[in-house]
């Protein structure tokens, strides 16, 4: 056995994992196929490149995902660590500079004495395993190569999963007499704040904060707005894509479909809003980050 244990990926798990085994002075050889080889979807030569969203979601504590990051901020978690380093305005939510993110990672995995970075691609598991401990950290962006050897190795034919794409707005195709800056719960009206408390409150938010735009919608809007998604063209899947539908990260135009009224208790519900204009509960919110 050797005196090392493999790592095979170079992104947020492997180098998460990667730090973790060096604290307790044990050497690790961490496999990244960057920069000599790239997927479809990687731009950078980076480890820990972010290539979906940026956002790591909320840190509250009474909600999952910040309970997580707090026990990960107290467990020593590296790349938590940088994330809080690196984060950009996101309301409730944590949110990185993609670049400045994976250059911070790229730079404390490096530097580490216990650590080698292999940029080489892995094809062929079976012949590392008997050299030792081998932890594949590889995600949905595998090569073909090293994902034929996952297949073979657990017997599972289908390792991967359908991926949404954010749409990016201009923020001058937005009627502000209608969208307004706010972020959720801390936007909405509190019981014991006069109407000037919280108009002053509102307008503070816009100045300082601006981490999302929300655009509320009466009955009539959210109908429209609703038939037209349903009925919309959709995009041409690329070649390496499947159309499998992953319940965690589902395209809108999927929800959509599935009723009229899916988007308002999902992701366009209206909880933790009032619409400025009315000071009431609007009946459904669209929420866009900023960037």
């Amino acid at each position: 056995m050797k005196d090392y244990i493999t790592i095979i990926g170079g992104g947020l798990a492997g180098c998460e994992a990667a730090y973790q085994i060096a604290k307790q002075k044990i050497k690790v050889k961490l496999y990244e196929m960057k920069p000599h080889k790239y997927s479809p979807a990687h731009s950078n030569e980076n480890l820990a490149e972010v290539v979906c969203s940026n956002s790591f979601k909320s840190n509250l504590l009474t909600n999952a995902c910040g309970l997580l990051k707090e026990e990960l901020r107290r467990l020593d978690s590296l790349l938590i660590q940088i994330a809080d380093e690196t984060k950009v305005p996101a309301g409730q939510a944590l949110a990185v500079d993609r670049e400045l993110f994976a250059q911070r990672v790229t730079e404390e995995i490096s530097k580490n004495p216990y650590i080698e970075i292999v940029n080489e691609e892995v094809t062929d598991v079976k012949e590392m395993v008997k050299r030792g401990i081998v932890i594949i950290a590889t995600g949905p962006l595998t090569s073909n190569a090293l994902a034929n050897e996952i297949q073979k190795l657990t017997g599972q034919d289908k390792l991967y999963f359908y991926d949404a794409a954010a749409p990016i707005l201009e923020k001058d195709s937005i009627d502000f007499q209608i969208g307004f800056y706010g972020d959720r719960y801390r936007q909405e009206k509190k019981k014991d704040e006069t109407e000037e408390q919280w108009k002053q409150r509102l307008a503070k938010q816009e100045r300082e904060e601006q981490s999302y735009i929300n655009l509320p919608m009466n009955q009539e809007e959210y109908e429209s707005f609703w038939k037209e998604l349903v009925q919309a063209e959709v995009v041409t899947l690329h070649d390496f894509e499947k159309r499998e539908i992953f319940e965690g990260c589902m395209p809108i135009e999927i929800m959509a479909k599935r009723g009229i009224d899916t988007l308002r208790f999902g992701p366009m519900k209206p909880v933790g809003f009032d619409d400025p204009r009315t000071r009431k509960k609007t009946l459904c919110c669209s929420s866009a980050k900023t960037r």
